[in-house]
């Protein structure tokens, strides 16, 4: 007699940990739950406060062998390399191949490289595993000169604490906007700029990179700044994976507000490798998480036969963003509203420690 069919979560980001979570009530509804997924997730909230030593790593890791385990849920510690959306089956990294009744994928984002050479020794935002280099590359001592690009939440993060950093000398940030945070409000913006121009920052807007390497960025008219390392912080895409598999671009695997691909309907894609279709949504990990119950919903409504198209997920407009500046201090904003300062980061810390603990209690 066969057993239940297989829903196979590929990834552990914000959505799939909440599935993992809730493991019992999808085993509930029929399925057979297996995870494909390193052992560990490290959370981008806390991220380039890892990076730059405010926080130790432990502050933002979390154990997915434990919670899957804890969970009941087969943990294939591994990483997709392929994925077969007619045949059902996804093939690890490693060479196994596993098979599914339905998939869904979330695989995060990856830097983009703005279309320009990037040398390998360069540190970029994400993966998260290159960002957590950027300590150890800089030592504990010494006087480094740091280039930052891109301008947006994640490059403002990192050069505003690099400023802050001991051995770190002289941080400058560049980008081929003509303005930092072009996402925040032009107050929160305005702060911002105040804190980078008190702790020394080299601003340098409206300048296009040509190359970034390990010991200098050239610039698109020909200006070459060096530096002792180069941190690319230039946007968030899909990984390229999406792409060589034929299922998405570096916009994401194209999804319908049900959460499943728009050409494969086994098969699910949420968080920042996706690419919601009804309108296009920032790369931020609320998404993920808002996403979360809709999927859980929809999955169970599936394996118990029921209508899973009920289940949509519609973005709010507005939401709670707050940067980390260091130094103590951070910029909270929703939609136009904003402030900064001290309790600002106080708030960041406490949504952030809430959010890891639940895990952990959890068995993450």
């Amino acid at each position: 007699m066969p057993g239940p069919p297989t829903l196979l979560l590929v990834g552990a980001g914000h959505t799939h940990l909440h599935l993992l979570r809730h493991a019992d009530r999808l085993r509930a509804a029929g399925w057979a739950v297996e995870l494909l997924a390193p052992r560990w997730f490290d959370y981008s909230g806390v991220g380039s406060a890892v990076a730059t030593g405010a926080l130790p790593l432990a502050a933002g890791r979390l154990d997915v062998a434990g919670l899957a385990a804890r969970s009941g849920v087969r943990h294939h510690e591994d990483v997709l390399a392929d994925l077969d959306p007619v045949a059902r089956v996804a093939t690890t990294a490693s060479g196994q191949r596993l098979s599914y009744a339905v998939a869904s994928l979330g695989i995060g984002s990856v830097t983009s490289d703005l279309g320009v050479p990037v040398g390998p020794d360069v540190v970029t935002v994400k993966p998260l595993a290159g960002l957590q280099t950027l300590a150890q590359r800089l030592g504990p001592d010494g006087a480094a000169v740091v280039t930052v690009v891109g301008a947006g939440p994640s490059g403002l993060e990192v050069a505003a604490q690099l400023a802050v950093r001991p051995g770190v000398a002289r941080v400058r940030l560049v980008d081929g906007g003509h303005e930092i945070g072009t996402s925040l409000p032009a107050g929160a913006r305005r702060y911002v700029e105040r804190v980078l121009a008190g702790r020394g920052v080299e601003v340098l807007t409206g300048r296009g990179v040509a190359r970034i390497g390990a010991g200098s960025v050239v610039l698109d008219d020909g200006a070459v700044l060096e530096h002792d390392l180069a941190v690319l912080a230039g946007g968030l895409a899909a990984p390229p994976l999406l792409a060589a598999t034929g299922l998405g671009d570096a916009a994401g695997a194209p999804v319908r507000a049900t959460l499943q691909h728009v050409e494969h309907d086994d098969l699910y894609a949420v968080g920042d490798c996706a690419h919601f279709t009804p309108a296009p949504l920032p790369r931020i990990g609320v998404h993920g998480v808002r996403q979360a119950p809709v999927l859980l919903a929809a999955l169970e409504a599936r394996g118990r036969g029921e209508d899973a198209g009920a289940h949509v997920y519609e973005p709010r407009r507005h939401f709670l963003s707050v940067v980390d500046l260091g130094g103590g201090v951070g910029v909270a904003c929703r939609g136009r509203w904003w402030w900064g300062g001290r309790a600002a980061l106080l708030l960041k810390r406490r949504i952030d420690r809430r959010w890891i603990e639940s895990y952990r209690a959890a068995g993450g």
